[in-house]
């Protein structure tokens, strides 16, 4: 019986994330209309969205088909932190959000150095994704919650801080690929440009 294989390519998970990039705009500008009136709730779609583009993301990052030199580059993420002065309400599990101004403090603003494929780890493993907008001292965008750091940040962005990020991976493209085998360590070194 043969078994097939083959070199991983980034083409369709590029194909993918653009897609799926296209659809977190959709049901963005879907959740800024006060009347939307569709088949489906915008929510929901742009949940489904945001998370499968973060997975083509960090499916392209896990199998080397980016380049070292975005693989290692970080971007700056806008957060807020927990508030310490009050107990953590952990969010009930079936809802995408809640409880956010009770555990979060607004009113200041950090930034935080992620890699890429560390944003898509925390949005692929979100307890909370939620939108906001007409708030003051939040500019209208995604707030994510990782199951990781729920009870230390909210990560924010805006949809085009995500076009961004997502147009770096997009427009990555790796021209020399070397694999090497060390027999002394049985490790496998990689190199991407």
């Amino acid at each position: 019986m043969p078994i097939s294989y083959g070199q991983w390519q980034s083409y369709p998970w590029k194909n993918e994330l653009a897609l799926q990039s296209e659809r977190v705009a959709i049901h963005y500008r879907e959740m800024l209309l006060d009347n939307f009136d569709g088949e489906h709730n915008p929510m929901d779609m742009l949940d489904r969205a945001i998370v499968l583009a973060a997975f083509a993301m960090r499916r392209m990052f896990e199998k080397r088909i980016v380049t070292d030199k975005l693989k290692s580059q970080k971007i700056s993420i806008r957060t807020f932190p927990r508030l310490r002065s009050k107990e953590f309400r952990q969010p009930f599990i079936y809802s995408s959000g809640g409880t956010a101004f009770r555990n979060y403090s607004f009113e200041t603003a950090s930034a935080k150095c992620l890699n890429i494929n560390d944003v898509a780890n925390e949005i692929i493993h979100s307890s909370q994704i939620m939108f906001a907008y007409n708030e003051e001292t939040i500019p209208t965008g995604l707030l994510i919650a990782s199951d990781r750091n729920l009870k230390d940040r909210l990560l924010h962005f805006t949809i085009e801080e995500f076009s961004t990020m997502v147009k770096k991976v997009l427009d990555d493209c790796v021209t020399s690929a070397t694999d090497r085998w060390d027999c002394e360590t049985g490790k496998v070194c990689a190199i991407r440009e």
